[in-house]
């Protein structure tokens, strides 16, 4: 596996974890949009109101359905990341990874949080991608 390959391995904890976001933002938009309840949107105000009610609360269960599917997936991908993570046997170099790749650190962050510089944790994460990829294979 490629340095590039293992990155993009270890980034779908992120990339699971904005999507789960997004889809939960859209579920609090569709519940707050039904909970204004227009009076042409409850009936009171034209013809039809209850077929809007029951789009509206199909739509609500659809995307609950999403998010449930998106969080069941980011939890099963977080705990394989976290395992292989952990499968390294440095401590320093798990907290590298672990903070970058579970925590979605920027790289001054982690440097602040390590107390390193910057580029000692980028050799520190480049030792962990080495120390990783000879794993997989």
């Amino acid at each position: 596996m490629t340095t590039e390959e293992l990155k993009s391995y270890l980034n779908q904890v992120y990339r699971l974890h904005s999507r789960l976001r997004r889809e939960q933002g859209k579920l609090a938009d569709i519940r707050s949009a039904v909970e204004y309840r227009s009076p042409a949107f409850d009936g009171s105000g034209g013809h039809g109101g209850s077929d809007k009610v029951g789009v509206a609360v199909a739509n609500i269960m659809e995307r609950e359905q999403r998010v449930s599917d998106l969080s069941a997936a980011y939890t099963e991908k977080y705990k394989e990341v976290e395992r292989v993570i952990g499968g390294l046997g440095d401590d320093t170099l798990e907290e590298v990874l672990e903070l970058r790749y579970l925590r979605f650190l920027k790289w001054d962050e982690i440097a602040v949080r390590m107390s390193y510089t910057e580029r000692r944790v980028l050799q520190l994460h480049g030792r962990a991608l080495k120390k990783i990829s000879l794993d997989f294979t």
